[in-house]
């Protein structure tokens, strides 16, 4: 079919898949999963790090809070053991009893205290808190110690108050400075997880617009790039069914469906041009069939049945004529035949082992009376060339390429056919030096119903003999080639196996051509 019965693809749809064009569906198909795998990690990756941060400050608030409240419990039981000495020191005076029995009540708020600068220090989370509860604990334990000390020598409780008060004030103040640090990392951590709570919120409206766009694009592109292409297929195969033979489907899209509307418009070209050849077949098998049957009915109507009896002589010829158009019809209609049976792959061999020089030698006898014009040159070889195949049907064979050379000889003289093995093979070849056939139509001439260059104006026929002797060659196991150069003739080689550990039935013929002849 010419190229231009193929419709061409949309101009839209042809620049939109533009890219697509070398591009498999497997791949936009990786390619989209792909791009949503790495969405969700994204997700997955931020809200993992969002977790994991809001986490991390919620334990710093929860340190920082529990710092908060042990600080304030030291400093209630700094004021608590303040008031109490001070009562201790003011009884000294009036009851020395009251006064001594005050001393476990200040050692258990000093244990206390102790347990919970210990509790604190699991708290600590930077150098410079470390720094400050170790100066707290310098400072607590400088006010206990003097305190102690004055309790020991009962001093006054004014010499107390102002010897020991600046020293309850700088305790006092380190945990308050403790207090305060512990409530700014509080303080900051609350407003970088605020922030970072903001970042996730825009980060999940920046990944769920991109999977929005992502998603749609996708959508977009299977829909020109995939449904387009796929939908213009289906109309051509379906315009195609309904009978307009010039629906062609565009190679777009994907390569997948690049590649199915190149198979389909090959196989459309092929049908085309298989119904072409049909027409062409019937118009030539009706031309062929009415030439013989012309020559029957002018041969039969110059006999008149009340006129004077023919001559032997005129007889004669008559009866040639008649025998060469039945045959003619009956080799038509054997060819018919053998086509049908191929095609519906019911061709029958009857395998046997056949020596191929004696069956070369046999056609090529065969054709040798039939033309005075050619000179048919046998070579075989020396010793038995045995093939397992079916006689009649590689008779049929050489017997076509034979006819052919002769046919496509019509100047030269010398036709050669040869017999030989090679390898694991058996061959026969037929040279000519004929008319030759074109390098485009080497392979072409094998086509069934196909008649190329000359030979169409040059020889009568349909097609079919070289198309079926290569078919019953590959029935067969073997080949059947042809190399040739116009002008220079044709050389066609038939290539069959060779049968293993057999020796093929000879003829006294055969045997008395062992060694080569011409």
């Amino acid at each position: 079919m010419s190229a231009n019965h193929r419709r061409p693809p949309h101009d839209g749809q042809a620049r939109s898949c533009e890219e697509a064009g070398g591009t498999s569906l497997r791949s936009i198909v990786r390619g989209m999963i792909a791009l949503m795998a790495v969405l969700l990690m994204l997700s997955a990756a931020g809200m993992g790090l969002l977790t994991t941060f809001l986490h991390r400050t919620a334990l710093l608030i929860d340190d920082s809070v529990d710092g908060v409240r042990l600080a304030m419990e030291l400093q209630q039981q700094m004021t608590q053991y303040n008031r109490l000495s001070n009562l201790a020191l003011a009884s000294a005076e009036g009851s020395l009893t009251s006064a001594e029995d005050t001393g476990p009540a200040l050692e258990a708020i000093v244990a206390r205290a102790d347990r919970r600068l210990v509790e604190v220090r699991k708290y600590v989370g930077s150098p410079e808190e470390e720094s400050l509860l170790r100066e707290v604990e310098q400072r607590m334990h400088d006010y206990f110690a003097s305190r102690r000390a004055l309790l020991e020598h009962r001093a006054t409780p004014g010499e107390a108050i102002r010897t020991s008060s600046p020293l309850l004030d700088a305790a006092m103040t380190s945990l308050q400075d403790f207090v305060d640090k512990n409530s700014q990392q509080a303080r900051a951590a609350t407003r970088q997880a605020a922030a970072w709570d903001s970042a996730a919120n825009v980060l999940s409206i920046g990944v769920a617009l991109l999977a929005v766009i992502a998603i749609s694009g996708s959508l977009v592109a299977l829909a020109r790039c995939v449904h387009s292409p796929l939908a213009a297929l289906e109309r051509a195969i379906e315009r195609f069914a309904r009978g307009d033979k010039t629906a062609r489907a565009p190679a777009t899209g994907p390569a997948e469906l690049r590649s199915i509307a190149g198979v389909f418009n090959g196989m459309a070209d092929r049908l085309v041009c298989q119904e072409e050849n049909q027409l062409t077949f019937i118009a030539g098998v009706a031309h062929d069939l009415r030439n013989p049957l012309t020559a029957l009915q002018m041969k039969v109507g110059r006999f008149d049945p009340t006129g004077p009896a023919p001559t032997a002589e005129h007889a004669r010829r008559a009866n040639d004529l008649v025998a060469r158009q039945v045959a003619r019809m009956d080799r038509l209609v054997g060819d018919l035949l053998d086509a049908t049976r191929i095609h519906a792959g019911r061709i029958e061999l009857k395998l046997e082992a056949c020596d191929l020089r004696e069956l070369t030698r046999e056609a090529a006898e065969l054709f040798q009376p039939l033309s005075s014009a050619h000179e048919i040159i046998v070579s075989i070889a020396a010793g038995p060339v045995v093939a397992r195949c079916d006689p009649s049907r590689i008779a049929q064979v050489l017997n076509n390429l034979i006819s052919n050379a002769i046919k496509y000889s019509p100047q030269r003289r010398e036709i050669t056919v040869s017999v030989g093995e090679d390898r694991d093979r058996a061959f026969v070849t037929v040279a000519d030096q004929g008319i030759g056939i074109a390098p485009e139509d080497l392979e072409r001439i094998f086509e069934p119903f196909r008649r190329v260059g000359a030979s169409r104006e040059l020889v009568p026929g349909v097609g079919l003999g070289l198309w079926l002797a290569r078919r019953i060659a590959e029935a067969h196991g073997g080949s059947l080639g042809v190399s040739s150069a116009p002008g220079q003739g044709s050389v066609f080689r038939l290539d069959l196996p060779l049968a293993e550990g057999e020796t093929g039935p000879m003829s006294p013929s055969a045997r008395a051509a062992s060694a080569p002849r011409s």
